[in-house]
C-alpha cells in the first residue's frame, strides 16, 4: 500500500469548520509514482483553509480538498486526493494521481497521532555546585 498523510498544529474537533495552521504540511513516504519521501508545504502559510474538522468525516487538508479521508474510509473509495490547491504539489506531478494512481482511494488503515511538546526542566548547575 501507499503511505501518505498530513500534519497540522491545531487540535482536532468535530465543529465542521476550516482552520488555519501555519505549520501544516502534507507528506508521502511511499506513493504510486515512487517519489522519495516528500514534504508538501502550504502555498500560503496564512491560509485559513489548511484543515477542516468535522464529525461525519475524517481529516480534510486544504480548501481545494488536497487530501480528504471520509467516514468508513476502509470500506469505500470515497477518500480523495487533489494536491496542489492549498499545498504544493511536487514538480511535474498530477495532484490527483501521484499519491495513489487515482483521485479516489480506499484506506486500509488510518492512523492519527497527537504530538505533544515535552517540557524539560533546567537545573541551574552553578547553584547546585555552590550548595
Amino acid at each position: 500500500g501507499y503511505i501518505f498523510g498530513g500534519f497540522c498544529d491545531t487540535a482536532w474537533s468535530s465543529n465542521g469548520g476550516w482552520k488555519a495552521s501555519a505549520k501544516a504540511f502534507l507528506f508521502t513516504v511511499k506513493c504510486y509514482i515512487g517519489l522519495a519521501p516528500t514534504k508538501m508545504r502550504l502555498k500560503d502559510r496564512n491560509n485559513g483553509t489548511a484543515v477542516s474538522h468535522g464529525g461525519s468525516y475524517g481529516p480534510v487538508f486544504g480548501g481545494g480538498i488536497d487530501i480528504c479521508v471520509y467516514d468508513n474510509a476502509n470500506s469505500s473509495s470515497k477518500g480523495s486526493t487533489n494536491v496542489g490547491h492549498t499545498y504544493e504539489c511536487p514538480a511535474g506531478q498530477t495532484g490527483s494521481t501521484f499519491l495513489t494512481g487515482s483521485q479516489n482511494f480506499q484506506a486500509s488503515e488510518v492512523e492519527v497521532f497527537r504530538v505533544e511538546e515535552k517540557k524539560v526542566a533546567v537545573i541551574n548547575t552553578w547553584e547546585k555546585l555552590q550548595a
